[in-house]
């Protein structure tokens, strides 16, 4: 789960602050915001074999069980629909995050997450801006997303586990 956190994002001296990292703007080859939506599809594609599942199972506890436990095999059945809705319910509903990803030399970096386009479009300008500008300095308060968003990706060196989804 993410949560929310105050990340000052400061230029100064050519050196970019996103927090505690530090990026000297020479070595920033590229500035990019990538869209992290939510497993919608992933979500509703379980939520379906889950409720298939539910129906099978219901059907069979009528069938098989007498008839002092039917009652309770339906209500039990429909309480786990009521859980399995409010679980696609989240998911559907969760917002759509966006990642300043900063590449260097080295491997690509995101080094902040936050719901609101627009800022990341400005803070990307606003870096390859301070690249060409030696005397460039801004400062700029993100709330940074932090936590599990999206799909984990490990490509590089030895803890390679390629990727991992929600």
């Amino acid at each position: 789960m993410a949560r929310s956190v105050a990340t000052d994002v400061t230029v100064s001296r050519r050196v970019l602050w996103i927090g505690a990292e530090a990026y000297p703007l020479n070595n920033i080859a590229r500035a990019t915001t990538v869209k992290v939506d939510p497993p919608r599809g992933q979500a509703i594609a379980r939520f379906m074999k889950s409720v298939v599942t539910v129906i099978v199972l219901a059907v069979v506890a009528l069938v098989v069980l007498p008839n002092g436990y039917q009652d309770a095999a339906a209500l039990g059945a429909l309480v786990l629909l009521g859980l399995l809705v409010v679980q696609l319910g989240g998911v559907i509903l969760a917002k759509t995050y966006y990642a300043l990803v900063i590449e260097t030399a080295g491997t690509p970096n995101t080094a902040l997450v936050t719901n609101d386009l627009a800022l990341v479009h400005d803070l990307v300008r606003m870096i390859m801006e301070a690249i060409d500008n030696p005397q460039a300095s801004f400062h700029q308060q993100v709330n940074n997303y932090i936590g599990q968003i999206g799909d984990n990706f490990n490509v590089f060196g030895r803890g390679n586990i390629g990727k991992v989804g929600n």
